[in-house]
């Protein structure tokens, strides 16, 4: 739950300058009685140790929906 909604997916995925790595979800499901979580998924971004890089960012979204929805 998150606030007053429930979490249905998260998708991540990185970014560095103009570079944009693979976007990875996790989808909940539900059986019309209750949710179960999703797969757990592993995403990878290869960064660099040069100082004048551009900045790795970390990005994540969500999809929420009304608690009540099975």
């Amino acid at each position: 739950m998150y606030g007053t909604q429930r979490i249905v997916k998260v998708c991540f995925f990185y970014t560095q300058g103009t570079r944009v790595g693979q976007k990875v979800c996790s989808s909940a499901s539900s059986n019309g009685l209750r949710w179960s979580p999703g797969l757990e998924v592993f995403g990878a971004f290869s960064d660099s140790l040069d100082p004048n890089a551009p900045q790795t960012v970390f990005n994540i979204e969500t999809t929420r929906i009304n608690p009540n929805i099975y």
